[in-house]
C-alpha cells in the first residue's frame, strides 16, 4: 500500500482508493473497485474510483488499496478486556463453576495496574483483529480512578467504544445461591450509583470512549440498583448492558427468588428500551423474546464464548423477527479471544446446527451484526460505508492462495475466520499500518500484560490451573 500526496490538495481530505468494498449499505452493498473520501472524523463519499478520483482527485493525501477488501471496522459488543489476564485458564469448566474456582477470585485479586496494562494488550489485540469499537464490561477493580484511566487507555490505542462499569451493589440471595465471591460486592447501591455518576462526569457522553453502567447479572445484583442504572442511561443519554439468561440455571435461580423470569421483571420494572443491550440472552423464551422486541432491546450474541462454557445457543431468528436489535460480542479472550471475524463464522455455522437448515442464516447477516447492528446498540452511526458515517473501516488481504478465490465478497470474509487486517482506521485515523500500531510500542504492551498475568495468577492463588496436559476422560 502507497500514501502519495497530491497536488494542489484537497485540504484535510483523505482519498483510499481501489479496494473492492463491503459497504453494508443495502442500496449498493458492494462496490468493486471503489473508494472512501473521509475529511476528519466522518465519511464524505463513497462510491467507483473513477468517480470519486473526478471529485476528489485532489485530496491531500491518497491511499492505494487496490487488491483488498474493505468493509466497516467491527463492533464487539460485549468484551471484558481484563480477563484476558486469565488466558488459557479456566479450560473446561462450565459457566458456574467457571465463575466460582477462577474468574471471580481472578477478578477480586486485580489491582489497578494489572487493569491497565492488560486492557492496553486486549485493545491491541481487538484492533489488530479489525475490531474498531467495543463495548468492555470491566468489573475488577472498579474504583473511579480506574474506570477513567481505562477509557483513556482505550482512547490512547486508538479504539472506540464504552467501559461498562461493572456493579455489583451488595450481596442478594441471587449472588448467594450463584456462590459468588462475595469481595466483588463491596459497595452499597447508593455508593453504586454515585461512583458511576462520578466515571460520567469525568467523561462525558460523545468521546471517542463512553462510560455505561452495567449492573453485572440480573440474578444477582439488587433490582433497586438495576432499576437505578436504566434511569442513570436516561439521564445522560448513553446505554447500558447487563449479563441475562446466559445458562438454564440462572433463569431457575432468578424464578425462584422473584416469581417470574427476568426479561418479563424488567419488562414490569420499566427498564427495557433500546438503551438496554443484554448479554448472552440464550435461554429467553417465547413472551421474553416479544417483550425484547416491543422494546427495541439488544442482545449481544457470543457464540465462540457460549462454546467455550457449552452455555447453548441463542435464539436468532425469533428475536429478530420480533425486533430485538442482535449484534456480536467476544467475552474476551479468557473465553476464546477477541477475533470478531471467528464470533462471525462461529454464529454463521451454529444457527444451521440449531435450525438443522443451511438456509437459517447467511454471512450477508453475520456481517450486519458485527457492523451496523452493532453501531446501533452503541447508539453511533457506525458500521456502515456511506455518507455521513463515521470513519471507522479495516482493509483486509485475502490475497493468500488460502482465501482464493474470493468470487463471493461476504461468504470469502466470513467464512475466513481469522483474515489478514492490514490497515485500520477509526475516527478518520489510521491506527494501524500494515499490521502493526501506529500509537504504542507493541513490544512494550505485551511485555507488560505479561508480566501482569504472571503477578496475579500468583497472587490469586490460581497455580493449580497451570496444567500443561490434560487427557480427555474417554477409555483408551
Amino acid at each position: 500500500m502507497t500514501v502519495e500526496n497530491a497536488s494542489q490538495a484537497e485540504d484535510g481530505v483523505t482519498l483510499y482508493e481501489g479496494a473492492d468494498l463491503i459497504t453494508l449499505d443495502r442500496e449498493r452493498p458492494i462496490i468493486r473497485n471503489g473508494s472512501i473520501a473521509v475529511r476528519e472524523s466522518h465519511i464524505i463519499a463513497v462510491g467507483p474510483t473513477a468517480e470519486l478520483a473526478r471529485v476528489h482527485g485532489a485530496a491531500a493525501s491518497r491511499v492505494n488499496w487496490s487488491g483488498h477488501i474493505v468493509m466497516p471496522g467491527l463492533v464487539d459488543g460485549h468484551s471484558h478486556l481484563f480477563q484476558s489476564l486469565g488466558r488459557t485458564l479456566g479450560d473446561g469448566l462450565s459457566l458456574l463453576p467457571w465463575l466460582e474456582k477462577f474468574m471471580l477470585p481472578l477478578a477480586a485479586s486485580v489491582r489497578s495496574e494489572d487493569a491497565l496494562a492488560i486492557v492496553r494488550l486486549a485493545a491491541l489485540s481487538s484492533l489488530l483483529n479489525g475490531t474498531t469499537s467495543i463495548v468492555d464490561n470491566h468489573y475488577a477493580p472498579v474504583d473511579a480512578e480506574t474506570v477513567v484511566a481505562l477509557a483513556k487507555e482505550m482512547s490512547g490505542i486508538g479504539v472506540r467504544g464504552v467501559v461498562a462499569r461493572g456493579i455489583f451493589g451488595p450481596m442478594v440471595e441471587g449472588g448467594r445461591r450463584m456462590n459468588c465471591d462475595p469481595r466483588l460486592f463491596r459497595h452499597s447501591t447508593a455508593e453504586e450509583i454515585s461512583i458511576t455518576l462520578d466515571c460520567i462526569s469525568a467523561i462525558p457522553a460523545g468521546q471517542l470512549v463512553e462510560i455505561w453502567p452495567m449492573p453485572e447479572n440480573i440474578v444477582y445484583v439488587d433490582p433497586e440498583l438495576i432499576i437505578g442504572c436504566a434511569e442513570i442511561a436516561e439521564k445522560h443519554d448513553i446505554g447500558w448492558q447487563a449479563h441475562c439468561s446466559e445458562s438454564k440455571f440462572e433463569v431457575e435461580i432468578f424464578e425462584q427468588i422473584h416469581g417470574v423470569r427476568p426479561a418479563i421483571w424488567m419488562e414490569k420494572a420499566g427498564v427495557l428500551s433500546e438503551r438496554a443491550s443484554f448479554a448472552h440472552g440464550i435461554w429467553f423464551d417465547d413472551a421474553e423474546v416479544e417483550a425484547l422486541g416491543g422494546t427495541g432491546a439488544h442482545v449481544v450474541h457470543n457464540p465462540v464464548c457460549n462454546q467455550y462454557l457449552a452455555s447453548g445457543i441463542i435464539r436468532l431468528g425469533p428475536l429478530l423477527d420480533a425486533g430485538a436489535n442482535v449484534a456480536l460480542g467476544s467475552d474476551g479472550v479468557a473465553v476464546g479471544g477477541v477475533s470478531i471475524f471467528e464470533a462471525m463464522k462461529s454464529g454463521l455455522l451454529l444457527q444451521r446446527i440449531r435450525e438443522l437448515n443451511p438456509l437459517a442464516t447467511s454471512a450477508e447477516l453475520m456481517l450486519d451484526l458485527a457492523t451496523r447492528r452493532g453501531g446501533r446498540l452503541m447508539r453511533r452511526d457506525l458500521g456502515r460505508l456511506t455518507t455521513g458515517s463515521l470513519a471507522d473501516f479495516v482493509a483486509l488481504d485475502l490475497s493468500s492462495p488460502i482465501h482464493q478465490p474470493t468470487t463471493r465478497l461476504a461468504t470469502a470474509v466470513v467464512m475466513a475466520g481469522s483474515p489478514t487486517v492490514k490497515d485500520v482506521v477509526v475516527n478518520g485515523e489510521m491506527v494501524v499500518k500494515s499490521g502493526k500500531s501506529t500509537r504504542v510500542d507493541q513490544d512494550k504492551v505485551v511485555a507488560d500484560g505479561l508480566q501482569a498475568t504472571r503477578e496475579l495468577i500468583k497472587r490469586a492463588d490460581l497455580t493449580s490451573l497451570l496444567t500443561d496436559w490434560v487427557l480427555p476422560s474417554f477409555r483408551s
